[in-house]
């Protein structure tokens, strides 16, 4: 099974916090297994009161809590972007949403710095109409 953008997310904020699966099943009182699951995107599709309880153990800031939230509901999102967006505090998550819903012809991708490049660019002449 393919990583998922939620599973990227959830793994990122984990690893920020320093924590072991086992101490964020304990923490969280979720099967620590059902956790990594999520991470490797073996499953899909959490309750939103099981997100809520991972989300009070990995403490992230509200920025990351949108985009957890956000990938909740779309679980095709790119992890590349995903953990690209993550990395860079100066994505904005109307610019990560614009990013995530475009699709693209063939099988080739751009980066993910590249499509947010375009998504700025594409933005910047809407405000200039």
């Amino acid at each position: 099974m393919s990583q998922t953008g939620l599973g990227v997310a959830l793994k990122m904020l984990r690893e920020k916090r320093t924590l072991s699966l086992r101490e964020v099943g304990e923490l969280s009182k979720i099967d620590h297994a059902y956790v990594h699951r999520l991470e490797t995107g073996e499953k899909t599709n959490p309750s939103q009161d099981l997100v809520d309880k991972l989300l009070k153990v990995l403490k992230p800031g509200e920025r990351d809590i949108t985009f957890v939230k956000w990938l909740v509901d779309h679980a095709d999102t790119d992890p590349d972007l995903v953990e690209f967006a993550i990395n860079d505090p100066q994505v904005a998550i109307h610019e990560f949403t614009a990013a995530a819903g475009i699709r693209h012809r063939g099988t080739l991708r751009p980066d993910p710095a590249t499509l947010i490049a375009r998504i700025r660019r594409a933005f910047a002449e809407d405000e200039e109409e």
